[in-house]
């Protein structure tokens, strides 16, 4: 069932719903592209990252790309999965301590970078999963 047609904006499904607001569009596109990249954390951790999450933000559209490689043993990525992990079943009550264990390990530049990408990506993939993108 198709709750909103595409827009003529975008290349993906989910740009091209988030297409119908052209200032919203750009302005999530542009931090899209931030947190996505490379920064303080890897690419390819933010991947796995993202697929964690996709397993239980209810994305069909975001499931499809992948499920978690499992293939992340080092010490920040492990704390980072961890967090995320933690984050998908307490939200935002997160105890101060889990904070100040990712502190142990990572630069606050990486847990800032960590939790943002954690909840912007949880808002696209609610976003998905609301307007059910990718379910056919």
């Amino acid at each position: 069932m198709v709750l909103l047609n595409n827009s003529t904006l975008g290349n993906t499904p989910f740009q091209k719903i988030l297409g119908h607001n052209r200032k919203i569009y750009n302005s999530w596109n542009e931090l899209s592209n931030v947190l996505e990249n490379e920064g303080y954390l890897s690419m390819s951790l933010k991947e796995e990252l993202r697929r964690i999450l996709a397993q239980k933000n209810g994305c069909q559209y975001c499931k499809a790309k992948g499920k978690p490689t499992h293939q992340f043993t080092d010490e920040k990525s492990s704390v980072c999965i961890g967090f995320v992990e933690v984050y998908l079943k307490m939200k935002e009550n997160i105890p101060s301590y889990i904070i100040e264990t990712l502190k142990e390990t990572l630069t606050d530049e990486e847990l800032i970078e960590l939790i943002t990408f954690t909840l912007f990506t949880t808002a696209q993939q609610h976003f998905g999963s609301i307007l059910q993108i990718g379910v056919k």
